[in-house]
């Protein structure tokens, strides 16, 4: 009986778990979004799509306290009490600008505990004419090497990585870390 109450226990806790992945997923999509939106009106009118970095900055944190009650604190986001997750998630930006979309970027991440680190950025110099294609790997605390889905870049784009590093639902389980990013091309 004790077997299937813990059998039980674990399911719920990864069922949650996954669910808090989707929520951060949206939450980090629709701030990045709308970080997206900050581009540099004078180079536009020249034919220059180029990003306003602190403008988008600003708008991805005032985006992430509306939808998610997430308030920045350096590096993470801190959760207040009614946040999906619990604990805080780590977040990085990297812009993309209009000369390296179309090509293929590697870009290497460590979590060291309270943020994200650029471990190494490597841009192909040969040119894909349908736009290049952006590979994430977060190399956790543990030394586990977490590799994202591959994103096709179809313009200049903001990148948002974010790594959450949860508490379990119960103490005797193991707790959930997962990385999570928005690739989203700049609006204009």
């Amino acid at each position: 009986m004790l077997f299937f109450l813990l059998l039980g226990l674990v399911v719920v806790d990864t069922d949650l778990a996954l669910q808090k992945k989707q929520e951060v997923k949206t939450l980090l999509e629709l701030a990045n979004h709308d970080a997206t939106w900050a581009i540099d009106q004078a180079l536009k009118t020249e034919g220059i799509i180029d990003l306003v970095e602190t403008e988008a900055i600003s708008r991805f944190d005032r985006r992430m306290e509306q939808n998610g009650r997430y308030r920045r604190q350096g590096a993470v986001f801190i959760p207040a009490q009614k946040s999906v997750t619990t604990d805080q998630i780590a977040i990085l930006h990297y812009y993309i600008d209009f000369t390296q979309w179309r090509k293929n970027t590697q870009l290497s991440l460590t979590y060291r505990g309270d943020k994200l680190v650029v471990d190494n950025v490597a841009i192909d110099s040969q040119v894909q004419p349908s736009g290049g294609v952006l590979q994430i790997t977060v190399t956790t605390e543990s030394a586990e090497r977490l590799t994202l889905a591959p994103k096709r870049m179809i313009g200049p784009s903001l990148v948002a990585v974010g790594y959450v590093d949860e508490q379990p639902l119960f103490q005797l389980l193991p707790g959930h870390s997962f990385p999570v990013v928005s690739v989203e091309e700049l609006k204009w």
